[in-house]
């Protein structure tokens, strides 16, 4: 199975190396920064009608309502509506595991690993690539599959299939409530670089390094945790709400995202992030390391540039702020009801 865990980033280089957080797709706090920016540019109605469409879910008493913050649980109406909305966005992470109102059959019935990502491939060298590319044999497909539980389906597959079933008025209100978790929780996914690129090599990562799951960087942490905590690492609902509110208010990103919201299409975010990762990801300084290390039995950790860390962190709360713009651009025209 591949990527069993994820998670986010800290804003200064030097806590990279100390994460020891559990990992999450982006992680926890940075789905919920995602889904903040996006429940700030909602209009009212939209955000009443996503609100109460979450409250249908058909494990709303065991995952959110046990979930909810002590300070939330005590605020007003409007405070814990918002907290229902930025929760659902980590929903589909909750369920990877048992645990805290989560079951087994919980697990069983709503975990999709493979809905989280796409592994579209990067390649050492465009010699490798010719090699390689016609014996990739991994899900790439864009067009949802007529069965709309599909457990194979892709990142790309699962988020049209998800806002195909929140749009559809006849789909019962608590299928409609899961898919609008996932709906929020992939647009988030589908901005983070690692969850649309993986490196191929002809040698070591024939079938792919498994988007950075398979690099490591420094006491054992590896490339894709380190681009997951690239937002925030932050437990505090408190705090998370605050830097949602500090990038939401940075103007040239809000600017950017703005322009850049009506593109809808969760393939072309894949393409928008593969091209980030080729960039800033897999950058010529990685790529060298794992080509002289090719034929070795052990890789080892990589050395990052210094300026990796700050680019990657500029890279990640660029895209936490379209993320939240698109998706909040995706909601206003979809029927809530």
């Amino acid at each position: 199975m591949r990527r069993p865990s994820h998670n986010y980033f800290y804003p200064l280089a030097c806590c990279f190396f100390l994460v020891t957080t559990p990992l999450f797709a982006w992680n926890s706090p940075g789905h919920m920064t995602v889904a903040l920016i996006a429940y700030e540019q909602l209009d009212a109605a939209t955000r009443h009608k996503a609100v109460e469409l979450l409250r249908a879910h058909p494990r709303f008493a065991d995952h959110f309502e046990r979930a909810m913050p002590r300070e939330v649980r005590s605020g007003t109406d409007a405070e814990k509506d918002q907290w229902v909305f930025a929760f659902a966005a980590t929903w589909p992470d909750v369920v990877r595991s048992s645990g805290k109102g989560v079951t087994e059959k919980d697990v069983r019935q709503y975990n999709r690993p493979w809905w989280h990502f796409v592994d579209e491939p990067i390649y050492l060298t465009p010699a490798q690539g010719y090699q390689l590319e016609p014996t990739i044999t991994l899900n790439r497909r864009r067009d949802p599959p007529e069965n709309t539980d599909d457990p194979n389906m892709n990142i790309i597959q699962a988020a049209k299939t998800a806002a195909a079933i929140v749009n559809d008025k006849n789909a019962p209100a608590e299928e409609r409530s899961v898919r609008l978790c996932w709906l929020l929780h992939l647009v988030g996914d589908a901005h983070q670089p690692l969850h649309s690129s993986a490196l191929f090599t002809t040698h070591r990562f024939a079938e792919g390094d498994h988007g950075g799951n398979f690099l490591n960087y420094s006491h054992g942490f590896n490339l894709h945790s380190f681009w997951d905590e690239a937002v925030s690492s932050e437990e505090s609902y408190v705090a998370i709400r605050g830097l949602a509110i500090e990038v939401s208010n940075n103007a040239e990103l809000a600017a950017e995202a703005e322009r850049l919201a009506t593109a809808l299409d969760p393939g072309a975010w894949i393409d928008e992030g593969h091209e980030l990762a080729k960039r800033y990801v897999y950058t010529p300084e990685v790529l060298q390391q794992v080509a002289a290390r090719e034929s070795h039995t052990h890789l080892g950790d990589l050395k990052l540039p210094e300026k990796y860390a700050a680019e990657a962190e500029a890279v990640a709360e660029r895209q936490a702020v379209i993320a939240g713009h698109r998706l909040a651009k995706l909601l206003e025209k979809l029927p809530l009801r």
